[in-house]
């Protein structure tokens, strides 16, 4: 059965102190062995719950101790750090961007409109050198990655897509 208390006395020079049982009662012992959580020490006003145990001469002490986080005690919650605000922003900009595009482009699917993004900037803009025209039915007919995309998106060519992933002309064009 685990029991609840607080450091009442730490001597960290000698690894020992002393806990006030929760309740009340009677002090206990608290070697630093008996502290489970080796990556820090015990300080004076620490929560800390524990196993109750004697030692060889019947005194009691604490053993398997473990530290009471205060926040975890007070339901309090940590204060969202920036990075994790920053790094949420810039993941919600990335996901309204890759929006924008595919709304802009409806014919084009969300893999090939984040390859445009980073691969394929041009075939994200408008591009009035490019025309539907009847004869341009083929990779081997078009001039960049640019005019694949238009080609496929504007003017319904259909067969440029090997792996149906969205993007046009991936061996010739768009690799």
């Amino acid at each position: 059965m685990r029991f609840q208390g607080r450091v009442s006395e730490w001597k960290d020079d000698r690894g020992f102190g002393f806990i006030e049982p929760q309740g009340g009662g009677s002090r206990l012992f608290l070697h630093i062995s008996s502290v489970t959580d080796r990556l820090r020490r015990p300080t004076v006003g620490d929560l800390v719950t524990y196993e109750l145990s004697t030692d060889g001469k019947g005194r009691p002490q604490a053993r398997a101790a473990r530290f009471i986080s205060e926040r975890a005690q007070t339901h309090h919650r940590q204060p969202i750090g920036i990075h994790v605000v920053v790094g949420g922003a810039l993941v919600l900009a990335f996901v309204a961007y890759v929006a924008y595009v595919r709304v802009s482009h409806p014919n084009s699917t969300v893999q090939a409109s984040v390859y445009k993004i980073f691969r394929a900037r041009a075939a994200l803009h408008a591009n009035p050198q490019f025309q539907c025209e009847p004869s341009k039915s083929s990779c081997a007919h078009m001039t960049s990655c640019s005019e694949a995309f238009f080609h496929q998106e504007r003017c319904g060519v259909a067969g440029m897509d090997g792996d149906r992933d969205g993007i046009p002309c991936e061996r010739q064009w768009c690799n």
